[in-house]
């Protein structure tokens, strides 16, 4: 036999094996089905803690969205009349959702969940239309993404504000759908070429169009957020595929009219919610973007850093070796990597990623987490939830550069790879249910409201934080109406009154005497040890701030001195004091005569 023979041989065997490796790299059929079926388990846990938690963990902020879609179904109005709505204009908003469910399910806490858990299937089915467009179908990417979102996370205490805006409260869901849907439309645009269809083109244009408007129309911090990082992203991208040249970059009509369209947008947008602003909208603070409360740049980026790990479940004075303590030690490092790490390798290999949405991806990511964090810090901001579009790009970008990483793998491999994702989901909902058990099924206004029920008091006034929430939980069963909070002010506390309430979330309607006569009642708060403590924590991490003053869950008795004037009933029921009135005309009339003297 030849030399040439055997080397034919040769090279033909390692073209033979060469197939062979290549046909078993990546997680294959059966790993692509088998992470998807963990997907649907952790998607039926989030299901079951949003069914059985969110009682236990409701407050008036989430209460809301029942209130004003019962009060478009009554008015038969997007924006009912004698609707206040302060920081945020719900314009296409969760509690649309509600309005039908709400029409068949008169259980209004049970609606809500509902309404949450149809909102979690649009946001996966955005990530899906984010990661499988035709040219460049990514399954895992998209099946990694909705796991490791599905995250329940907590404190050592309650339900951290992840948790809270993502399955109980649920308000983040749909900023998520945002920022995925516009993600996937740029990942089609980014994949067009010559040959495709110039309606294509256009409708994907329209399409981004309308995903970044209506956002708009709901609060301007959605430039912050999405419009302005993506126009950035788009420019830097296009510059660096272009090889740094800008002449070519100008000339690149998919670019420009990419940039125009999303500043044609932000102006639009600007313009109506201006107008729409001017209409219906209460007041406008925009406290949380005022740079008057800059405390120095160590403070502030400390106070970044600390938020970014309490959105991955800082379990507060958790000991080392215990599961929360593991708990604690996990989610840091699950920080440090998806949010530091990650995006810097990313980075420094820019040019080593083939995929060209990948790239795009991680040009997103940074222009998107700098310009939040630059904010974030220069405002000196204190809450977790404004990081959590942080929290977003890093896991899809994460998902995104480990599911490439599992298509150059062997198969075992790869499969390995996708389950540690798995197990780390897991050992967070197991830690969830395991921490939380005694929360299952809770109402904690059952009590309350049926003592009212039994002392036919069904109208009354409360504290914000103790008035939605009760009428929420209770179907309507009780109606309580918020008034001002209780700011603490120099040792002495503002008038508690039902004729001064707070324009936060509440129609003015509710209010008239005459739709609710005879008795009434006013609720206080007992006054708890924790109190004392949240005021001495908020004063360590915000100052003694009267612009930003600590709110007290807790008014004492004497608030209104002037309301003992008529004679009320004093009843105790649980952690509340309960004030009855026999004529609510009378107590009224009375606390418009407080407020006049004020």
């Amino acid at each position: 036999m030849s030399k040439e023979s055997v080397s034919k041989k040769s090279i033909d065997k390692k073209k033979k094996t060469a197939v062979k490796t290549v046909g078993k790299t990546g997680p294959g059929i059966f790993g692509e089905r088998l992470l998807s079926v963990c997907m649907i388990g952790l998607f039926a846990s989030v299901c079951g803690i949003i069914f059985l938690f969110t009682k236990a963990f409701f407050h008036s902020d989430s209460a809301f969205y029942v209130q004003l879609a019962l009060e478009q179904i009554r008015s038969g109005k997007l924006f009912p009349p004698g609707m206040s709505y302060s920081t945020v204009l719900f314009v296409r908003s969760p509690n649309l959702l509600l309005i039908p469910i709400l029409k068949v399910v008169k259980d209004w806490m049970l609606a809500r969940e509902i309404m949450v858990i149809v909102m979690w299937m649009i946001l996966i089915l955005a990530v899906f239309y984010c990661f499988m467009p035709k040219k460049d179908r990514n399954l895992m990417a998209a099946v990694i993404t909705c796991m490791l979102l599905m995250n329940p996370y907590q404190t050592a205490d309650v339900a951290n504000e992840t948790t809270d805006m993502l399955f109980f409260q649920g308000a983040y869901v749909t900023i998520f759908f945002d920022i995925v849907m516009a993600l996937g439309i740029m990942h089609r645009i980014i994949l067009l070429d010559e040959k495709d269809k110039k309606g294509y083109k256009v409708f994907l244009e329209a399409l981004l169009a309308v995903v970044l408007f209506f956002p708009l129309l709901g609060s301007m911090r959605q430039d912050m957020i999405l419009t302005l990082p993506l126009a950035a992203a788009i420019l830097i991208f296009y510059f660096l595929e272009y090889d740094q040249k800008l002449s070519q970059v100008l000339r690149s009509r998919r670019c420009m009219i990419t940039v125009i369209l999303i500043m044609v947008v932000v102006v639009a947008g600007y313009l109506c919610y201006h107008r729409l602003s001017v209409m219906y909208w209460d007041e406008s603070k925009g406290s949380y973007l005022k740079m008057d409360k800059y405390t120095g740049l160590w403070h502030s980026i400390g106070q970044f850093v600390n938020n970014l790990t309490m959105i991955f479940g800082n379990v507060e004075g958790a000991v080392f070796l215990s599961f929360p303590g593991l708990s604690k030690f996990v989610n840091y490092f699950a920080a440090l990597v998806l949010v530091f790490v990650i995006p810097a390798v990313a980075l420094v290999r820019y040019n080593k990623h083939g995929n060209r949405f990948t790239r795009f991806l991680i040009i997103y990511s940074w222009v998107s987490n700098l310009l939040v964090a630059g904010v974030f810090i220069a405002c000196n901001q204190w809450a977790p939830r404004y990081l959590l579009s942080i929290y977003l790009d890093d896991i899809l970008l994460f998902a995104l550069l480990l599911s490439e990483y599992m298509k150059k793998r062997e198969r075992l491999t790869a499969v390995c790879a996708g389950l540690l994702i798995v197990m780390y989901c897991a050992f967070c909902h197991v830690y969830f249910w395991g921490h939380y058990k005694d929360k299952i099924g809770v109402d904690p206004s059952e009590e309350l409201v049926s003592f009212l029920d039994e002392h036919d008091l069904h109208y009354g006034y409360a504290s914000f934080w103790n008035a939605s929430v009760n009428s929420v939980l209770s179907s309507g069963k009780v109606i309580v109406l918020p008034t001002r909070d209780y700011d603490a002010e120099n040792g002495k506390r503002k008038a508690y009154n039902p004729s001064d309430y707070r324009h936060w979330l509440l129609n003015d309607r509710w209010y008239d005497p005459a739709t609710h006569p005879g008795k009434c009642f006013v609720l206080l708060k007992n006054y708890a040890e924790n109190d004392e403590k949240s005021r001495e924590q908020w004063i360590k991490d915000h100052g003694d701030d009267p612009d930003n003053p600590w709110i007290d869950p807790t008014p004492p008795e004497d608030v209104c001195e002037e309301f003992y004037t008529l004679n009320p009933q004093k009843l105790e029921c649980g952690d509340y004091t309960i004030l009855v009135f026999e004529d609510n005309e009378e107590l009224r009339a009375l606390g418009d005569e407080i407020k006049r003297a004020k």
